[in-house]
């Protein structure tokens, strides 16, 4: 949580789209995704073209990218849709980009064979930010707040920036929300 999963995914959406303006990308959250099910589920009357619309709507892209994946877990309608969803893109050689607080294995209430298909990708393990990172981190956000700060520690200003920022790279170290 707070490692920048959702920021990553969106990066990768973006360089897609700045390589390939012509490519189809999709990002929703899982949420989204299900409470689109949900809509389609709780209507008396869906026809059979807004089944073929939902369906088509996932199923068409270059790209797919769903957010915190792990929040499908006990939704048995939701896993189905993406389940088959998955199976057409990977078929047609599309690419799926999932992101979760869990590893695919550590996912309880998500059914085995989705769990299967999320292994057989290449799954990174997002760890921590480094002492110098989150300093960067630091900087670059003060940066967008229009306070510059320097390695000069002669300015006493920018010393006693510089102090409470390391303060704060190293007694934050789990989330870079914090």
């Amino acid at each position: 949580v707070g490692l920048g999963k959702t920021h990553l995914i969106q990066s990768i959406g973006n360089f897609v789209l700045k390589n390939n303006p012509s490519a189809k990308v999709l990002y929703t959250t899982s949420e989204s995704f299900t409470n689109e099910v949900i809509d389609l589920l709780r209507k008396k009357k869906t026809n059979q073209e807004e089944i073929i619309e939902f369906r088509k709507k996932y199923r068409s892209v270059d790209v797919l990218l769903i957010d915190d994946i792990q929040f499908i877990s006990g939704r048995d309608r939701t896993q189905e849709e993406i389940f088959n969803i998955f199976n057409d893109l990977f078929m047609k050689h599309k690419q799926i980009v999932l992101t979760s607080d869990k590893k695919p294995k550590d996912m309880e209430g998500i059914a085995e064979r989705l769990i299967s298909r999320f292994e057989q990708g290449l799954t990174v393990d997002i760890q921590n930010p480094d002492y110098e990172t989150r300093m960067a981190i630091l900087k670059k956000h003060a940066l967008s707040k229009g306070i510059k700060v320097t390695d000069d520690k002669e300015d006493v200003d920018n010393a006693n920036l510089l102090e409470a920022l390391d303060y704060i790279a190293t007694n934050f170290v789990s989330n870079v929300r914090e």
